[in-house]
C-alpha cells in the first residue's frame, strides 16, 4: 500500500486492504445500527509511525505469535446525509463502473476486492480535555476481483422488481 499526505490533511492511499467492512451499517456486537465503517491495514511500522505523527488513530495489536509483526490498522467512518450526499465511491467490475450511494454501498461488505484506492479526510475533535483525529472517507475507487460469471453478466440489464 502507498500512502501520500495531500493538502488539507487528506491522506491518499493506493492499493489498500480493507478489513472489518460494515458499509451497510448493520448492527453487530461491535457496531451500532446505522454506523457505517471499515478499516484499512497499515502494512509497515514506518507507515504507522508517519500516520501517528500526524495525529491519526492507528490501532496496533500485539502479535499473537512470537516473531510476527504487530497488527496495525486505521478505522474509517463514512456517512450519507438525508439528501443522499456522501463520499464519492466507485465500483469497477470488469468494464462496468458504478457510482455507489447509500442504498448500494452495502455491496462492498460481501464482494471480493482486488484493489481499493481511497482519500481519507481528518475530523479533529476535542471532548472533555481529550482530542484526536477521526478518519472519514472522502472518496474511494474499488476494483472487484470479478469472476468470469460476474463479467459475463455485468453488462446485462435485469428488470427491476
Amino acid at each position: 500500500m502507498k500512502i501520500h499526505f495531500a493538502p488539507k490533511g487528506i491522506v491518499q492511499t493506493d492499493d489498500a486492504k480493507l478489513i472489518f467492512r460494515n458499509f451497510s451499517g448493520a448492527p453487530s456486537k461491535f457496531n451500532r445500527d446505522g454506523d457505517r465503517n471499515f478499516s484499512i491495514i497499515i502494512p509497515t511500522q514506518e507507515q504507522a509511525e508517519a500516520l501517528v505523527k500526524e495525529g491519526w488513530n492507528v490501532r496496533i495489536k500485539p502479535p499473537r505469535i512470537a516473531g510476527e509483526e504487530p497488527f496495525r490498522y486505521l478505522p474509517i467512518k463514512l456517512s450519507f446525509d438525508g439528501n443522499g450526499r456522501g463520499p464519492a465511491i466507485y465500483l469497477k467490475s470488469g468494464r462496468n463502473v458504478q457510482k455507489l450511494d447509500a442504498d448500494t454501498i452495502g455491496i462492498l461488505d460481501d464482494i471480493d476486492i482486488m484493489s481499493a484506492d481511497l482519500d481519507i479526510r481528518p475530523y479533529h475533535w476535542e471532548m472533555n480535555g481529550n482530542s484526536g483525529i477521526t478518519a472519514w472517507l472522502q472518496g474511494m475507487d474499488v476494483t472487484q476481483n470479478a469472476t468470469r460469471f460476474d463479467l459475463r453478466y455485468a453488462e446485462e440489464e435485469f428488470p427491476q422488481e
